[in-house]
This record gives structure tokens, sequence and C-alpha cells, in this order.
């Protein structure tokens, strides 16, 4: 695989990659925003609009059947959160022309364009019954958050670490903001976002690179955009641990711990917070699965996970709700362990293998493949997964036990049923 990427002093970021193994082929347009609660919930609703269609593809019948006649193109829209920035995306995955017979990509790439594009060059700004259409959807969306409590423990842990801050919030936007959306307000923000933040426009595929980079600035320009950064670092001050329990009807407790890694993660100790993570929960041999699940048996689940583009480490347990302080004690003897070089060749390895079987798939799915090029360039680096395991096959266990010595434990959050009995008293 080859890849050339040209990102001028405007913000137009265009990357292409070459790989001929795949009869597939995609194409990402990506835009750039700061998270923000005054448009988090616009910048979520305005893609669901899009793709419903404008005045060159008056629905989503038409639209489909130009995705049908593209042998079965496939569109979709992602909303997601990177640290402080909300991402927008587009895509598009369509037959490789050596199967198709004809040439695909120049259709996709003006088909991406009017999809994203077309309310403003075709005139006609979005309709009011779509509109609440998918003011309903994306509400339905918001509020079924709570049906995942994994996921939901989650979110409230860093929504209590980072109250008022912008990593707080919801990615989708929140159902009491819906109700002051206009038609004017949507198109406004809309406009904002395709017309002047940062644009990332990926392409992967059986092209030459710089054929498949010249058409894409055909057809998407070099317009003057924003220049936006994520703030990587926790700007709060540390006042020492909150504990905090809510009640809900669950069928077993959700503890969630917010970290303060302490890392600068736009530097090489990212690597060496990746590998403590695989030694603490991440690998099929971590700390916490083999001592809290399996000998322990405190818990359903346990593990831990990284967010490089805010560094805070989050740890998630399931547990029955009377074994919520045995369970918490024993998780945080994990990282204790680790702060004292207390780990096995068995778990060292276990990382090892855990990350070199995970990066060697990206290769194997475009999707994921562009997703973490994307982040590789939010970032500012460029490298190919290979390059991240290299990295992470030379961190040494004496890098873990400095890093982790760093951490500060921030939020202890536990979701429990309402009716529960803990220490003889119902609660």
């Amino acid at each position: 695989m080859r890849k050339v990427q040209k990102i001028d002093s405007n913000n137009n970021f265009y990357m292409a990659f070459y790989d001929d193994r795949f009869k597939i082929n995609r194409v990402v347009v990506a835009f750039i925003d700061r998270l923000e609660k005054e448009k988090n919930t616009l910048n979520a609703l305005f893609p669901m609009v899009l793709i419903r269609g404008n005045n060159k593809y008056k629905n989503m019948k038409e639209i489909n059947r130009f995705l049908d006649n593209m042998y079965g193109a496939s569109l979709s829209i992602d909303v997601d959160k990177k640290g402080d920035l909300q991402i927008v995306t587009f895509g598009l995955s369509f037959l490789n022309d050596r199967f198709a017979g004809e040439q695909l990509f120049e259709k996709s790439l003006h088909f991406l364009h009017d999809i994203i594009y077309g309310p403003i060059e075709y005139g006609g700004g979005f309709e009011e019954e779509v509109i609440d259409q998918e003011k309903n959807n994306l509400r339905q969306e918001i509020e079924s958050r709570i049906n995942d409590k994994v996921q939901y423990a989650i979110d409230r842990c860093m929504e209590i670490m980072f109250e008022g801050q912008s990593y707080a919030l919801y990615e989708k936007g929140n159902v009491e903001d819906l109700a002051y959306i206009t038609k004017d307000r949507l198109f406004s923000q809309y406009k904002e976002v395709v017309e002047k933040k940062p644009m990332y426009v990926m392409i992967y595929g059986d092209y030459n690179e710089e054929y498949a980079i010249s058409k894409a600035l055909e057809v998407f320009g070099q317009r003057e955009r924003e220049d936006i950064k994520n703030d990587f670092s926790i700007n709060i001050p540390f006042n020492g641990t909150k504990y905090v329990t809510e009640k809900m009807e669950v069928n077993q407790g959700k503890i969630s711990l917010g970290i303060r890694t302490n890392v600068d993660t736009t530097t090489s100790d990212y690597y060496k917070l990746l590998m403590l993570n695989g030694i603490l929960g991440a690998s099929p041999k971590s700390k916490l699965f083999e001592n809290v699940r399996e000998k322990a048996s405190l818990c359903y689940y346990a593990f831990s996970r990284v967010d490089r583009f805010k560094s805070v480490m989050v740890i998630s347990s399931g547990i029955e709700i009377e074994n919520y302080e045995k369970a918490l004690n024993l998780i945080l003897q994990q990282i204790e362990d680790i702060k004292n070089g207390n780990i096995t060749d068995i778990e060292y390895e276990s990382a090892v293998n855990y990350y070199k079987t995970a990066l060697m798939a990206i290769y194997d799915n475009p999707r994921d493949l562009l997703g973490f090029y994307l982040n590789q360039a939010l970032v500012g680096e460029m490298l190919e997964p290979k390059d991240v395991f290299e990295r992470l096959k030379n961190v040494k266990i004496s890098d873990v036990k400095e890093i982790a010595n760093r951490f500060e434990l921030d939020t202890v959050y536990f979701l429990r049923n309402r009716g529960a009995v803990y220490n003889g008293e119902n609660i």
C-alpha cells in the first residue's frame, strides 16, 4: 500500500492510498469543528438532513437509485468526538473500477460533493418536514443512550470528571436543544461547517495516488478554512478524587473510573501509556481480566481504555452491587502493582500480541484504515499501523511503571440498582 498527502495553508487536507487488494474503494470527507454546547446538536442533525435529499437528488429514493446504479454503493454519515473536537464525516464505499468495468471514482466524488453541497449549489435549503423527521430520529438516538448501561456509566463518569468542559458533551447533542433548532439556524450552521471548517478528503482504492488527489481537488477545491486544533491536556485543577453514586433500574452495578494520566499524548510517552493500558485492562491476559474477573470472581467484565485526544483513561467494570468496595479496591490494586513494577512476562507479552493483532487487522478494512489515518492527522503524526506496533514493542516495563506513577484518580462513578441491599440496608 502507498499513500500521498497534500495539506495547504488554508486547512484543506487531501490524502490518497493506493491498494489493489479489495473489490471495494472508499472516499471520506470529514469536517472538523469545536465541540461546543451551542452547536453540537446542530452539527449532529444537519448530516442527517443532507442525506435525505436536495434539489438534484430530490429524496432518498433518488439517492438510493444512484447508489444502486453504482453497483450497490454505500453512503454513510458519522458524528464523533475527538477530545474537544466534533467530527462530521461523510463516506462512500463503491465497487473497484476493475470489477465494475467503468469509471466510478469520479462519479463518487461528484455524488459526495452533491450530497454535502447540494443545498447550497442547487438552492432550496432544508425542508421543514425533513428537519422535523430527523429531529425525531436524533431524539430517539440520544434517548437510547441509556439502554447501553456500560457506555452510559462511562459517559456519566466523563461528564462528572469534565463538568463544564467541552469534553463532557455528547457528540450527538442533547434533546433539550432540539426544540430550539429552526430551519434558518440549522442551515446557517451547516454552511458554516462545510464552507469554513477544516476539511479532510481521504481516498482509498486502486488508483494512482497523484491522480486521485488531483481529481478530488477538482471537485472539492481549496477554499480558505479556519485553523482548529484540539487541546489534548486536562485544563482543570485536580482537587482530589470525586466519588459519585447514582441509582437506576439495573441488574448489575457498573463502576467507571476516570483517571488523569498526566501524559502528553502527542509525544512518545503515548506509546508507553498504550502499553500500560494493554497490561492493565485491554488484552486477554490483562491484570483486570485475570485478577479481578477470573481469580477473584468480583466482576462480570473489566477493561480499561485510553482516549489519546484528552490524556484520560477509563476503567469500566460490571459487578454485583454488594461487591462494590471489594471490586473497587482490587481494581485500584492492579494500578498499584503496575506502579511498583509488578508485571509478569505473560501480562507484557499478552499486551504486545493484542496490539499486534489489532493494528495489523486495520490493514484489512478500508473503513478502519481511513479512520486510523484521520486520527493520525488530527494528532499531527502520519504513522502506519505497523509503525505504531514497532514503537509499542520498544516500550520497557520500567517505562510502563514510570507512566503509572503519574496517574491521579479523578472520578469514581458507581451506578447501582434502586432497591439493592448494601451493608445490610435497603438503598
